[in-house]
C-alpha cells in the first residue's frame, strides 16, 4: 500500500481523479464503519481509496496550567496517533478490496482536512459520528460541515448501516438543479438490475413558503406535470437500460414522506439545497433534517456548478 506524507508538496503533485473515493478517519467506530461501507461499494466504481486523517493540537496545550506540561514529543503524539487510525483502517480494508488504499494525514481541522483531500478526488465518505462533539447528537459537526460545503458528493454512514449491496436508490426530486444532479449522481451508481425511486414531494403543510395550493387548487396538477416532464427527461439523458427508474409524485410534508420512503431504500441520495424558501442556504433545511433523523446512508449531491 502507497503511503503519502503530510506536505504541501504532495499535496500540490496530487492529481485530479473522479474515481478517486476520500474517507475520512479519526479512529471512531463510526469512521471505522464508514471505511468499510465504502470498501464495500468501492469494487467497479473507485479506482482508490484515500483514507485521510487530520491531526492538530488542542488550544487548551498553549494553556496553563496544560502548557507548561506539554512538550514537542506531546505534540508528536497528535500526529502519531492520526497516522495509526489510518494504518489500522488500512490493514482492517486491505483483504476486502483489490484496488489501491492510499494514506493521508494532514494537519489541520478535521473538516477543512477532508475538505480540501476531496477538491481534488471524486466522492467524500464520512460516519455520522466522530469523536468530537456531544455524543448524544446524531450527526457530527464535521460530518455536517462535509455535507455542507463539499465540492463533491459526501456519503454521511450511520453506524448501523448495512455493508449489503445497495440494490434500491431513493433520489429526492424537487425540479432544481441540485435534485438533478442527485439522480445523474444515482444513476452512475447504481449497479446493473438495481431500483432508483425518484420521488417529488407537493408541500401540503399550511406554513410551507410558496404554497400556491391554498390560492390556486390546480397548482399540484400543474407541478405534478412540471416535476414528470424534469425527471423523464433526466433519466431519458442518464441512458441506464439496465436500472429502473421510477418517478412518484405525492403530497404530504417532504421531511416525514421522504424519511417513511427512505425506510425501505438502501441507499437516499439528495441535492445539496432544493427550491426551499431560502434559496441562499448552502445546506437545504429538508436535507440538514434528513441527515439528522433519517439512519439510513444518504449522499448530498452538489450541483457541479
Amino acid at each position: 500500500m502507497e503511503r503519502e506524507e503530510s506536505t504541501d508538496a504532495v499535496n500540490d503533485t496530487r492529481e485530479p481523479d473522479d474515481r478517486r473515493w476520500v474517507v475520512g478517519i479519526d479512529g471512531s467506530d463510526s469512521s471505522t464503519h464508514a471505511a468499510r461501507w465504502a470498501a464495500a461499494h468501492a469494487p467497479n466504481r473507485a479506482s482508490e481509496l484515500q483514507l485521510t486523517a487530520a491531526w492538530s493540537i488542542p488550544p487548551a496545550a498553549s494553556m496553563a496550567p496544560m502548557g507548561a506540561a506539554v512538550t514537542g514529543a506531546s505534540f508528536d503524539a497528535f500526529e502519531v496517533s492520526a497516522h495509526a487510525a489510518v494504518d489500522q483502517a488500512a490493514e482492517l480494508l486491505a483483504p476486502m478490496l483489490d484496488l489501491p488504499v492510499t494514506r493521508r494525514v494532514s494537519l489541520g481541522g478535521p473538516a477543512p482536512v477532508l475538505l480540501d483531500a476531496a477538491d481534488d478526488s471524486g466522492f467524500l465518505v464520512v460516519g455520522s459520528r466522530g469523536r468530537g462533539g456531544f455524543a448524544r447528537l446524531v450527526l457530527g459537526s464535521t460530518s455536517t460541515q462535509c455535507a455542507t460545503h463539499s465540492p463533491v458528493p459526501v456519503a454521511v454512514i450511520p453506524a448501523a448501516a448495512s455493508l449489503d449491496p445497495v440494490s434500491s436508490i431513493l433520489v429526492a426530486f424537487d425540479g432544481s438543479d441540485n435534485s438533478i444532479a442527485a439522480l445523474t449522481w444515482a444513476a452512475d451508481f447504481a449497479a446493473p438490475g438495481s431500483t432508483i425511486d425518484c420521488v417529488s414531494v407537493w408541500d401540503t403543510s399550511p406554513l410551507a413558503a410558496g404554497a400556491d395550493q391554498f390560492f390556486f387548487p390546480d397548482a399540484c396538477d400543474l407541478a405534478e406535470e412540471r416535476f414528470e416532464h424534469l425527471a423523464q427527461r433526466t433519466i431519458a439523458r442518464i441512458g441506464r437500460d439496465d436500472v429502473e427508474v421510477r418517478h412518484t409524485f405525492v403530497s404530504g410534508t417532504p421531511r416525514t414522506t421522504l424519511a417513511e420512503h427512505a425506510a425501505t431504500h438502501d441507499l437516499l441520495v439528495m441535492g445539496a439545497r432544493g427550491h426551499g424558501a431560502l434559496q441562499a442556504a448552502v445546506l437545504g433545511s429538508v436535507s440538514t433534517w434528513l441527515l439528522h433523523h433519517v439512519e439510513r446512508p444518504m449522499v448530498v449531491a452538489p450541483h457541479p456548478g
